[in-house]
């Protein structure tokens, strides 16, 4: 499925080398929460699964706990931005399918 331009040049900034955690990690963490599939850390799966499925139940307990694994204040926004966006991504992509869907069946919204 392709992504609107503005999309794609958001996720390519956010997952540029320039950073201060490797580019790949923030790749694994954007590829886990836009598709479900990809190797992270075990430090930051309870962060990136809170923040691909229920973001609502992200506390400062989850950062604490990363601060306490290494992660610095600029590396957890890093990867929390990372999870966000692919979340957000996986979201965009099942609309886009859902209007793909409604429009084959004759149907409009």
């Amino acid at each position: 499925m392709v992504l609107p331009k503005k999309v794609q040049n958001a996720i390519e900034a956010l997952l540029a080398p320039s950073g201060k955690i490797d580019s790949a990690l923030r790749l694994a963490v954007f590829e886990r929460t836009r598709k479900g599939a990809g190797e992270i850390p075990a430090a930051l799966r309870g962060l990136v699964e809170k923040l691909e499925a229920r973001p609502w139940t992200v506390t400062d307990d989850d950062f604490t706990k990363l601060r306490q694994a290494g992660y610095s204040e600029d590396q957890i926004f890093e990867l929390a931005s990372a999870a966000a966006a692919g979340a957000g991504v996986k979201r965009f992509e099942a609309g886009l399918r859902a209007l793909d869907a409604a429009a084959g069946e004759g149907g409009g919204l």
